[in-house]
C-alpha cells in the first residue's frame, strides 16, 4: 500500500503519529473544556505546524456556562441541528478564529473535531485560513457546506474513510499508522 504525506511512515517515523493525528487528538482535548451542554468541539489553528490558537465550543466569557442552564436552546425540546438562533454557544471554529490574529492565520489550517456549519465556513472563508481538516461529523447539508468552501478556494478534507481519505475516529485509541480506505 503506497503511503501518504498522512502516513508517518512516508517520513520514514514508524512509531510517530501523523500530524493530522497529532493535531485532531489536540482538537480532541480542546473539546473536553466545552461547556455547551449539547456537543462538545474542539478546534485548533495551525501554522507551518505550530498551533496558533485553540478553541472549544461554549458561552461567551464571563456568561453562565450552558451546562449552567444558561442556554434557551439546551433547555427546550429543539431537536439537533434546529433553533440555533437561541443557543448563546460560540462554536469552536470560530473561537479559534478570534484568539488568532490576521497574519497567524493566513496560509494556516483549521483541524477541528468535526465538519463545520455554515455560520463557521463563512467566518473560515473570509479568515485567511487555506485548509480545513475535520475528524467527521458530517451532517445533512454537509456537501453544500463543503461546495462552499471548496468555491472560496479552501482544501477541505474530512478524515472519515469518505472521499477516498483515511479514517481517523477521536473516539477510540488507533495505532500509529493511518491507512486510508480504498
Amino acid at each position: 500500500m503506497a503511503t501518504s504525506y498522512w502516513d508517518p511512515r512516508a517520513a520514514g517515523h514508524p512509531d510517530r503519529v501523523s500530524w493530522d493525528r497529532y493535531f485532531l487528538d489536540l482538537a480532541r482535548a480542546t473539546a473536553s473544556r466545552a461547556t455547551c451542554s449539547r456537543r462538545s468541539h474542539g478546534a485548533l489553528v495551525v501554522s507551518r505546524r505550530r498551533i496558533v490558537s485553540t478553541g472549544y465550543n461554549g458561552g461567551p466569557s464571563g456568561f453562565p456556562h450552558c451546562t449552567e442552564g444558561a442556554c434557551p436552546r439546551a433547555n427546550s425540546e429543539a431537536p439537533s441541528g434546529h433553533d440555533y438562533e437561541r443557543c448563546i454557544a460560540i462554536h469552536a471554529e470560530a473561537n479559534a478564529l478570534l484568539f488568532a490574529s490576521p497574519d497567524e492565520r493566513e496560509g494556516a489550517t483549521l483541524y477541528t473535531t468535526g465538519a463545520p456549519c455554515f455560520q463557521c465556513a463563512k467566518l473560515i472563508s473570509n479568515s485567511g485560513i487555506s485548509e480545513v481538516v475535520a475528524a467527521g461529523g458530517r451532517y445533512d447539508g454537509w456537501d453544500e457546506v463543503q461546495a462552499f468552501l471548496r468555491k472560496c478556494g479552501i482544501r477541505v478534507r474530512v478524515l472519515d474513510g469518505l472521499d477516498g481519505l483515511p479514517v481517523l475516529d477521536l473516539g477510540v485509541s488507533e495505532p500509529a499508522v493511518q491507512r486510508s480506505v480504498v
